[in-house]
């Protein structure tokens, strides 16, 4: 029975890289997701025992068995951590030559063990206290996460504020216009593209400018990342007061997810009479859910293995850190939902009631999985920041192109769309900063750098005049549209660094080599 228990150690240290993962991540990962994948991991630790099982051939002796398994295991989730170390990866001699040395010591230690079965005990049973230990430790780290995360959105003054109903006539003045809003992933306007990729975007511009698009001169974002300018622009609110209220150090989204869960612009629709139809994204877990629409529109229907292996940030995290990832390809299953989103976004405009809908399409961003005819790129193309990039924004734009023009011919009514991007690029790699407050100009304004097309019948491209940031984007058409009685934002912009995405540092000129004023938390 001991010798039992002791051979547990593969699968306890297979369930401790799983757990250290969402330990290290909180609000990377969706609780409901964390059984199945640590179950799917573990499933795979004790295929592996059972070969090795029936490879010694000796029912009595579970030890050798088990120490095989944790070694593969080691290797697994090791392997990925030590070619990162090199460049070119697992292809790199150095790569190479350790990984054959860790193989053959790892074959050398368990011979050793196989001749002295009194230390192979003894080392199994130090395994096994260690990774329970391990376990335990990791579990309550998760358990205190989600109880504090629970506790940061209760006490917030901010989740409150936002919750109350912006005052606005009862019901909306005729015509009834459906609000598409499509959301484009580090897409960056033309500015950027012509300065950090020497691209001209005007061919795509101009060819929405002809369907009657508004495209101001300047476009730009509040925030850095999109855990912030998407919960800003969805309830036309700025949120830099998050930092005030979340304790130094906290990187947890649950506060700001909750904000985009409970848009107050969707709320203010729906009490019109509008249907909030939303699009999941494909695995970023800030737009996975959206428990204020009334439709979901999932775009792959059933079950199909190679789909749930992506479908979700932690598998794909998992993934990523294991060998997995030398074994499997994403790219397609991307590129599929990618287009399955915007064919079904485009076919929006037969649905009868007034709609609200919502798509966050994780694209142009990176993995790039389109060439500019919306092909498979070439692996070198893949790897290329530039080349890829420009290859996919060129795929995307023909795609956008056709669902505007779709949106438009088939609509009774003229319909409000909103083409808008969270922010810009990071060529210039803004968070290799040693503070937020230290970014340099043109970093900060190749990131602030987002793009925005709107088509506004009835004269609403007054409201967004020729200078417009993504805060003020939809309050802009509460206010056009529907007569909310809502504030204008101001424009400002806030810098913070990745890893510390709630320090912030208000910009007050991205055009300007003086640095940006530091915000003081309030006491």
């Amino acid at each position: 029975m001991v010798r039992r228990v002791t051979a547990f150690h593969p699968f306890l240290f297979a369930a401790v890289y799983v757990l250290y993962l969402a330990a290290e991540n909180p609000g990377g990962y969706e609780v409901g997701d964390l059984l199945p994948v640590t179950a799917t991991v573990l499933a795979g630790v004790g295929l592996v025992y059972l070969l090795a099982s029936l490879a010694f051939r000796q029912p009595n002796d579970t030890l050798l068995p088990a120490l095989v398994t944790l070694l593969a295991v080691v290797f697994c989730f090791g392997l990925p951590q030590l070619t990162q170390s090199f460049r070119g990866g697992p292809r790199n001699p150095a790569s190479v030559a350790i990984a054959v040395l860790g193989i053959v010591a790892g074959g050398l230690a368990v011979r050793w063990l196989a001749r002295r079965p009194g230390r192979l005990q003894s080392a199994s049973t130090l395994l096994t206290l260690t990774g329970t230990l391990l376990v335990v430790r990791f579990a309550a780290d998760i358990v205190a996460d989600q109880v504090r995360s629970r506790r940061i959105v209760a006490e917030s003054d901010l989740v409150r504020e936002l919750a109350q109903p912006i005052p606005g006539p009862p019901s909306a003045a005729p015509p009834l216009r459906d609000v598409y809003l499509l959301v484009l992933d580090e897409y960056a306007n033309a500015t950027v593209l012509r300065e950090r990729f020497g691209y001209d975007n005007r061919p795509f511009e101009d060819s929405l400018r002809a369907l009657g698009f508004h495209i101001p001169t300047t476009v730009r974002s509040n925030y850095f990342h999109t855990i912030l300018s998407l919960p800003s622009l969805l309830n036309a609110a700025h949120l830099h007061r998050v930092g005030d209220e979340l304790p130094e150090g906290v990187t947890d989204p649950a506060l700001v997810n909750r904000l985009l869960e409970r848009s107050r612009v969707a709320s203010y629709l729906k009490a019109r009479g509008y249907r909030y139809v939303f699009f999941p994204s494909m695995w970023w877990n800030s737009t996975r859910w959206a428990p204020l629409a009334d439709s979901v529109v999932q775009v792959w229907p059933g079950f199909k293995p190679g789909q749930a292996a992506f479908r979700t940030e932690f598998r794909r995290v998992v993934q990523e850190g294991s060998a997995l990832r030398y074994l499997t390809r994403r790219g397609p299953w991307d590129a599929d939902h990618v287009r399955r989103t915007l064919g079904a976004f485009k076919e929006l405009s037969s649905v009868n009631d007034p709609v609200f809908a919502f798509a966050h399409v994780l694209s142009p961003h990176s993995p790039y999985v389109f060439d500019r005819e919306c092909g498979t790129p070439s692996s070198s193309a893949a790897a290329d920041r530039k080349e890829g990039y420009i290859g996919q924004l060129e795929c995307l734009n023909s795609m956008v192109l056709d669902v505007a023009t779709r949106l438009l011919l088939d609509s009774e009514v003229p319909p409000v769309i909103i083409l808008q991007g969270d922010h810009g690029t990071s060529t210039l790699r803004y968070s290799s900063a040693p503070s937020a407050e230290l970014v340099p100009a043109d970093a900060a304004r190749e990131r602030f750098g987002a793009f925005g097309a709107y088509y506004l019948p009835d004269s609403g491209e007054v409201a967004f005049g020729d200078t417009v940031t993504v805060v003020n984007v939809l309050g802009n058409v509460l206010r056009h549209y529907f007569g909310a009685d809502l504030p204008r934002e101001p424009d400002e912009r806030y810098l913070s660094l990745e890893g510390s995405a709630y320090e912030f540092h208000r910009d007050v000129d991205t055009s300007a080599v003086a640095p940006p004023r530091r915000l003081r938390r309030s006491s």
